[in-house]
């Protein structure tokens, strides 16, 4: 995920990350901490503030979503072939992931990085980003055994009212709706990509859209 830097920042302690307003951060680990943000910047590591930036955020990163949870989203019928989430790598703490269906299963491919020049790669084309892989790989095949070109999930969700909470979700502003992993939430409104309207349990409120799944409730 990147994030763009909105005031200069001149870390004070070892671990923290120095950068220049309008400058384009890499996110690495947004979920440890929800004030400052593990970030990497022309190959350099470490923390920044969150309030010192503005998350460039994508409907195909789901960060914490487990393999498993990854794979029943994915297989959801209204999923075409190459339709792919990002996610955290459970093996190796601080990596990512691609799960992508193919063929009414689902495929992993690790997404390694060269800390070094801050460069990521799934074979050997080297990108500055993973916005950069993801796009490369919607245009040529992610795999090198099958062609599957990666494209949105965002139709998966086109017929449902109703989505399942992938993650617990505690607002942090007014106006945002509560809840935790499971519950089920009526959409009343998805004119906003990232953060949709619904309504659970009498309450209404917006929610990130990258916390939920399409949920079928018929028989």
């Amino acid at each position: 995920m990147e994030a763009m830097a909105l005031h200069d920042f001149r870390g004070e302690e070892a671990d923290e990350l120095s950068f220049s307003r309008g400058q384009l951060l890499k996110v690495l680990d947004k979920d440890e901490d929800r004030h400052w943000y593990k970030a990497e910047l022309n190959g350099q590591e470490g923390l920044i503030p969150s309030n010192y930036i503005r998350l460039l955020e994508h409907s195909w990163y789901l960060g914490n979503i487990s393999r498993v949870d990854a794979e029943r989203l994915l297989l959801q019928e209204d999923n075409a072939d190459g339709s792919f989430l990002v996610r955290k790598s459970e093996s190796t703490p601080g990596e990512f992931s691609i799960s992508v269906r193919f063929n009414n299963a689902v495929q992993h491919f690790k997404v390694l990085r060269e800390k070094r020049y801050g460069l990521y790669y799934v074979w050997s084309k080297r990108f500055n980003s993973l916005n950069d892989l993801i796009g490369y790989h919607r245009a040529n095949s992610i795999s090198k055994s099958n062609t599957i070109l990666l494209r949105s999930m965002e139709l998966a969700f086109r017929h449902h009212t109703f989505v399942q909470a992938l993650f617990d979700f505690d607002p942090k502003e007014s106006g945002e709706l509560a809840f935790r992993r499971g519950d089920i939430i009526t959409v009343t409104n998805r004119d906003d990509r990232n953060w949709w309207m619904g309504t659970l349990n009498n309450q209404q409120g917006v929610f990130p859209a990258t916390y939920v799944a399409p949920y079928d409730n018929r028989p």
